[in-house]
């Protein structure tokens, strides 16, 4: 089991700080060290850090030279294989954030692995989907740096560099992990969800953040190719911002999908402007008429699979569907929900994955998070609250295995016939 290092670094935040450390703490990944720099708190912190002394790696508190000094500190101290900073007021989403990314395929390949966030603002929780397309990293980051695991060696070889930080402020972090990229390390994207972060933060401000995007990745030149994506970044920003892009979004998204697409006989039509969108279907897969879709442009199918009329796809936290499933009359597929102990009634999403050769029986319900394995059956009706492993059988409420399915298939899920 690879050892991770966690570092938080904190200057007068006692509102926070015990939820962020409270947070770590309840990691269910046991191979792992806790380092907490505070900058000289005079508010309490200091006093509420010293509670948890015997639990941690590492504690000083004294002035440093700022965020990424004390992160640099941090580093210095750090002994795991894998390091991750989770600052005061951030905390991790669930008590296997920690699990999830070091267990994750992303993490035997890459130097650095990233997961998905969640923005807290006010009494709103949305979740910000990371890029997997590490290309893009080229122009901009594409995921919080909070929810990235770097190898520590690295870590250590790519230190914050604090001499630019009177020109880049609070963009340290991304010019940091920039270099690793153009040096050729190796990004990787994990399929979870690893921290949230308060909005109201540092780096709160999207215009500056564009700005300070380009310096970094021009690398203080010109450069006609990545001016271009500054200038499309700030009208693209401009626009999201606007009250028009609501209107429009909702449009295209909402009543052209759920009221027009929903009572539009042909598929062919259907097909082309779901894939317009951005959803991903594959050769051979039909859905009918009379399906419901939140956010259908999360939405990837693979081929020659069937959803029948009467289901409701919510893919607001993405839904991967794979080859030859079928899925059956008024299915839901449910990636929302809400956090009910929470007093704001925050919204939760996570993705939902049914592999090849599932069969979801009518009426059946999939909860988030759940993945459906490959050729497993979930029986009219049932409610899946947990994943299901490959060829079971699974029925009731909630659903638990009744019996396996023989490892014998070997053919194409086919509905597509006309007016359908």
């Amino acid at each position: 089991m690879q050892k991770v290092t966690v570092v938080t670094v904190v200057f007068n935040d006692a509102k926070h700080i015990r939820q962020t450390m409270e947070s770590f703490f309840s990691q269910t990944w046991e191979n792992k060290e806790y380092i907490v720099i505070d900058g000289g708190s005079t508010d309490g912190t200091a006093e509420i850090i010293k509670e948890y002394a015997p639990r941690l790696a590492f504690f000083c508190s004294e002035k440093d030279g700022g965020i990424y000094d004390a992160m640099n500190k941090g580093t210095a101290k750090a002994s795991g294989e894998w390091i991750n900073f989770l600052n005061s007021g951030d905390y991790y989403v669930s008590n296997d954030s920690i699990k999830n990314a070091i267990d994750s395929e992303a993490a035997a390949k890459a130097d650095v692995i990233y997961g998905d966030s969640i923005e807290v603002s006010g009494i709103k929780e949305l979740l910000m989907k990371a890029s997997p397309d590490t290309k893009r990293l080229e122009y901009s980051p594409v995921f919080r740096h909070g929810s990235a695991f770097i190898k520590t060696d690295i870590q250590k070889q790519y230190l914050f560099d604090i001499s630019k930080a009177s020109e880049l402020k609070y963009a340290l972090d991304w010019e940091m992990l920039y270099r690793v990229y153009k040096d050729g390390h190796a990004f990787a994207k994990a399929d979870t969800v690893v921290q949230a972060y308060r909005s109201e933060g540092v780096s709160d401000h999207p215009y500056l953040n564009l700005w300070y995007n380009y310096k970094i990745t021009s690398g203080g030149k010109a450069s006609l190719g990545k001016m271009i994506f500054l200038a499309k970044s700030i009208i693209r920003r401009w626009l999201k911002s606007s009250f028009l892009y609501r209107w429009t979004k909702a449009f295209f998204l909402e009543f052209m999908v759920n009221d027009v697409l929903y009572h539009t006989t042909f598929w062919t039509f259907r097909r082309w402007y779901l894939k317009r969108l951005g959803a991903k279907i594959g050769k051979g897969t039909f859905i009918h008429k009379h399906c419901n879709f939140i956010n259908a442009n999360l939405v990837n199918i693979g081929e020659h699979s069937h959803i029948n009329q009467g289901c409701t796809l919510d893919a607001r936290g993405h839904i991967t569907i794979g080859d030859s499933v079928s899925v059956s009359h008024n299915v839901a597929v449910m990636t929302g929900s809400h956090d009910l102990h929470k007093s704001n009634f925050p919204g939760i999403f996570e993705p939902i994955v049914i592999k090849d050769y599932a069969w979801i029986g009518i009426n059946a319900t999939i909860l988030q998070g759940v993945t459906i394995g490959r050729g497993a059956v979930v029986c009219a009706g049932a409610v899946v609250t947990k994943d299901v492993d490959d060829l079971s059988i699974v029925a009731g409420i909630p659903a638990k295995v009744i019996g396996r399915r023989e490892d014998n298939m070997d053919y194409k899920c086919n509905g597509a016939y006309p007016f359908t």
